[in-house]
This record gives C-alpha cells, structure tokens and sequence, in this order.
C-alpha cells in the first residue's frame, strides 16, 4: 500500500513518547498525527471522534499493543487489510520483559558494564528475568492482583527463528513482518519504551516501513534514522553516567511502568504503590508497603502526574522517605521530535533529585 506519488503519507501514533520517534524519522518530510491526549492514560482511554477519524484516515497506525492502549484494541482489528498496523511490542529486536505479579519485588541489579546487550542477560535475574524474543515461550501463573497491565496481553509468543525476510507489500494490513513475533497477552510488561535499546529496534522498524509505503522520501527516512539511533546512543550514554550516582537507592514507584528503564541503568527499585493503575490500594496493603519502606529504607516514593497522589502521601507519613514525580508518557511535555529525549531525561533528573536528598 503505497502512499500516493509525491505525498506523505498519513501516520497515526499512540502515545507521545513513540509519537515523537516517528515524527524524528518524519523530519523533512511530514508529521504524524496523536492519538492520544498527552496528559491521559492509556488505561481506559476513549477516543474522540476527532480520534477515531485520525484512526480510520490513517495509512499508517503504530501503537504499543493491547497491554497498554486497550482502547484501539477493536478499532484496530476493524482496520486489517485496510492499512498498516505496527503493534511495537511484536516487531524484531524488541527486548521483552516479565510482568511483576505483585507490588514487592526482589531487588537484584547487578554493576559492571551497563551497554545491555539484551541477548546475554537471562541468567542473571530472578522473577524478572529478561526474555528475548529467542529465549523461551513459558507460561506466568497470574494472580487475581496482576500488574495494572493485565488489561490485555493474551495472543503474544517469542519465536526469533522467523524468516528474517519482509513480508510483500500487499500483505502489510497484517500488522505484522514475517520476523515479528506472537507474544503472549499478559505475560509481558508494555512500557517498552522506557528502554533505550527497544527505542532504537522501534526507529529502525518504522523507517523501514515509511520507506516502503513512501519510495519517494525513502533516503530521508534513512538518514533521519541513522540520526536519531546515534542520538539515542548518546542519551543513553548520559544518563549511565547521571544515574550509576543513585543506583544502589531504594525506592517505590506509583505502577509497575519502569522496568525497563530500571533494567537498562541497574536502579533498585524495590515495589510499586499500585498493582492495578486503576484501582487504590486497600488498607491491608498500604500497611504492606509501609513496612517496605521502612525495611527497605526506601528513600523515595514516586508518584505520576497521570493519577490522583493522596495515597502517596498517606504512605510517607511519619517516615524517612521522600517524595518525588516520574511520568512515563511526557503529559506536560510540548509534543514533537525532542520529546522523547525530554521524557527520558526528565526521568532521570526526577530520579536524581528524590534520591540523592539526605
């Protein structure tokens, strides 16, 4: 499905922070629309009709998956055959890690040289092993209190023995390469951008497919991607350098979103406040996680700007814990290419700042 001669063609992204790598590979050419308003959560989103004609007009729709925008879920499968569908969490090279099936995690980062080759890392971590797309396809038992990302997740399994060939141009409404993966829905934590490395196979994948719909900017496609993967390269060498100060640092997150980028900058991250974004914690746990802190001598608890902070507060009450901000989508970042490095490095000030307060 080719955009017609000398136009661009009409891309749709989900949320800001992959919206502002696909506007980066646009650069010069055009801009993607968003879906999603930026200071919303994906979780139990409803579109607009404004949206849903943004979804439809679009030749082009990239969106993370159905653990994290549940909302498109329908809409999209209305659309096969009509257009492309890149679902992130399914294409190659994306590194994919375990949903954590309660709010208290064993802590085991390990130091040494943080590049995060994702391919040689399964055996050094517990329950939240790193599984590549290669490693295995194994079933996770899910308690009734799953990771707010349970929303979805249920068709998705590893196999990178796929043909490494793309599929024909007509064949492309399948949302899918004939490299991309099935993965099961569920097991597999969706915040993959919060991982510089996945960021990366993320830009690739979408200037390749820009590229095939769009022939006529292909070697604008490729060099802004070439562009963006060193810039990437040089974020993340920044803050490997701005956090290796606070990595041994206890601390509890708001909801289990950061664990890619805790696993790419060995952080110690000890729990989350919520196992389910969409539901306050109960009192029985909120005593839980209180004596976390105090065992953990967690020094910061973090909440999100996405959701209401009172239980935040009721946690650090009368104790020797700080509060700090983190924001995995970017809801007061202006939208556009230098977004994404924004969010990135917004995370790891916030990160900094709560933590290495005495």
């Amino acid at each position: 499905m080719n955009a017609a001669a000398g136009e661009v063609p009409k891309v749709a992204v989900s949320i800001l922070p992959v919206h502002s790598l696909v506007q980066s590979i646009m650069e010069g050419v055009g801009e993607p629309e968003l879906i999603m308003d930026k200071s919303a959560s994906p979780h139990g989103y409803s579109m607009r009709p404004s949206q849903v004609r943004m979804l439809n007009d679009a030749d082009m729709v990239v969106w993370v998956g159905e653990g994290l925008e549940t909302f498109l879920k329908k809409p999209l499968s209305q659309q096969e055959g009509k257009k492309i569908v890149l679902e992130l969490m399914d294409i190659k090279g994306i590194t994919l890690l375990e949903n954590r099936s309660s709010g208290q995690w064993e802590h085991d980062h390990h130091h040494g040289d943080d590049e995060h080759d994702e391919h040689d890392e399964h055996d050094e971590h517990d329950e939240h092993d790193e599984h590549e797309h290669s490693a295995h396809d194994h079933e996770e038992e899910h308690g009734a209190e799953h990771d707010h990302d349970d929303h979805a997740h249920d068709e998705h399994a590893h196999d990178e023995e796929h043909a490494n060939e793309h599929r024909d141009e007509e064949d492309h409404g399948d949302h899918a390469h004939e490299e991309d993966h099935d993965h099961d829905h569920g097991q597999f934590n969706p915040h993959i951008w919060l991982s510089i490395n996945n960021a990366k196979a993320i830009v690739e994948r979408v200037g390749d497919e820009l590229a095939k719909i769009d022939p006529d900017h292909a070697a604008i496609y490729q060099a802004n991607v070439k562009k963006v993967t060193a810039d990437l390269g040089v974020l993340k060498q920044d803050l490997d350098v701005q956090l290796s100060v606070v990595q041994d640092k206890p601390y509890l997150v708001f909801h289990d979103a950061y664990q890619y980028f805790e696993k790419e900058f060995s952080l110690s991250a000890v729990g989350s406040v919520t196992i389910d974004a969409e539901r306050k914690p109960g009192a029985k746990r909120i005593t839980e996680l209180r004596e976390v802190i105090r065992e953990r001598k967690a020094a910061c608890i973090f909440k999100e700007p996405q959701f209401k902070p009172a239980v935040v507060d009721v946690l650090a009450e009368n104790l020797d814990t700080n509060i700090g901000e983190l924001d995995p989508l970017g809801a007061s970042l202006a939208k556009g290419p230098q977004a994404y490095k924004n969010l990135m490095t917004s995370l790891g000030d916030n990160l900094v700042s709560c933590l290495a307060k005495k």
